[in-house]
């Protein structure tokens, strides 16, 4: 059981594919399989530790690419093999001992990037497009000049493209909305 939650909660629940059932229960969905898993407290707090494994794996490249001048294959490979490691422990060892719930497509659809963007209030989603737009024109510029010096190319890419995507997501939300 929960206690009430404010929309902004609710936003930041659903980003993490969680929301809350008629029972007032915490329901994660997962998005591969679409199957609904009923979390607790304790459950929610490693889940929102778990969902920093793309940051992680993004650090162990940097470092390992960067600061320890590894190849950047190898960095990469490291980082891709230890988000493949959690993904499997996440999916052995966690979900397995959630107890399953039954979940609509309805609610499953509302826990998504896209569904939280278009829900978001018009001057936070224009904050944040204004934001993610800024950056990705940073990073541009960033891989351009790493493309002169034929240095971090695939670094500055990888993260280009992620800044291309959220920004997409936020500006088909933004428009979704008018």
């Amino acid at each position: 059981m929960t206690k009430n939650v404010t929309p902004e909660q609710t936003r930041a629940l659903a980003t993490l594919s969680i929301f809350i059932d008629k029972r007032k229960r915490y329901v994660y969905v997962d998005r591969f399989t679409k199957k609904g898993y009923q979390i607790g407290q304790k459950d929610l707090n490693f889940l929102r530790n778990f969902s920093l494994r793309f940051l992680l794996a993004l650090f162990v490249y940097i470092v390992g690419f960067s600061v320890l001048s590894i190849d950047w294959w190898v960095a990469a490979l490291t980082a891709i093999g230890g988000l493949v490691a959690s993904e499997v422990l996440y999916r052995i060892y966690f979900l397995k001992k959630l107890p399953e719930v039954t979940v609509k497509a309805e609610d499953a659809k509302n826990v998504s990037w896209l569904s939280v963007q278009i829900n978001e209030d018009k001057s936070k989603l224009r904050n944040k497009l204004m934001t993610f737009g800024l950056l990705t024109i940073i990073s541009f510029v960033f891989i351009i000049f790493a493309n002169y010096q034929g240095e971090y190319l695939f670094t500055m890419a990888a993260f280009q493209a992620y800044l291309f995507f959220y920004t997409g997501v936020i500006a088909y939300g933004l428009f979704k909305k008018n």
